[in-house]
């Protein structure tokens, strides 16, 4: 005779960049079990790997976790580490200047009040030149794991993947997708961009939604305020 199974309950959360409401459960032991042996094995693949599997087992609703942005995948585990593990995350904040191991403070973070914070001159569509513009997208977790591998002065790596990052170009008779073009075209028009208007690109990145939270704490020894801005994954679980 079969064992009785555990029913885990279920919740709803909305995905950030689309604002659709999804149906989860908590990841269960085993999936615990794999998101730690992916942590310790530090290897950035792997870890992205298992916490695209968690998050395809968890949620209930039909979602391609390839096309998700990267402060989607963020959000969703945040909510799901709080409903599996507990919504309260201890961390460990040093002082800039003491040197002293006491010179430390512990600070809980509550994830269910933790949010995606969106900069104010955020935009997708960005005007280049005339009466052309790019429609941004933003990267996914595949597009982070190249991000992984840039070095200061990686500058091919860095246009690749703004160039995968332009999900239209369009001028005022057209939208062109960029999955309908080649990819050495995208490149092509990348390359005769102007250093400013290449900029401009770059300031989607900069100004992109993020997963954080700003504390403020003091040294317990100098007696010294600090504010330190909390983010990434690592940092909530």
């Amino acid at each position: 005779m079969a064992l009785p199974q555990a029913q885990a309950p279920r919740y709803k959360l909305t995905i950030p960049s689309t604002n659709k409401a999804v149906t989860y459960r908590p990841f269960l032991v085993k999936e615990e079990k794999a998101l730690l042996i992916a942590q310790q094995s530090e290897d950035p693949d792997t870890m992205i790997e298992t916490l695209k599997s968690v998050i395809e087992s968890c949620i209930m609703d039909k979602i391609n976790v390839n096309d998700l942005a990267i402060f989607d995948v963020e959000y969703i585990f945040t909510q799901l580490r709080a409903k599996s593990v507990g919504e309260m995350v201890e961390i460990i904040l040093k002082c800039d200047t003491c040197e002293d191991d006491k010179a430390t403070v512990q600070y809980s973070i509550d994830l269910t009040k933790v949010k995606i914070e969106v900069p104010k001159n955020h935009q997708k569509t960005i005007l280049l030149f005339n009466d052309v513009g790019a429609i941004m997208k933003y990267p996914t977790l595949d597009i982070i794991k190249k991000m992984e591998g840039i070095v200061d002065g990686d500058v091919e790596l860095v246009f690749e993947i703004i160039c995968q990052c332009i999900d239209s170009i369009y001028d005022s008779n057209e939208i062109y997708p960029t999955k309908e073009q080649k990819p050495e075209e995208v490149r092509e028009f990348v390359n005769n961009l102007t250093q400013e208007q290449f900029g401009k690109l770059q300031g989607f990145f900069d100004t992109m939604p993020k997963l954080e939270e700003t504390v403020k704490y003091k040294c317990p020894l100098c007696k010294k305020d600090h504010e330190k801005v909390i983010k990434g994954l690592e940092s909530f679980f």
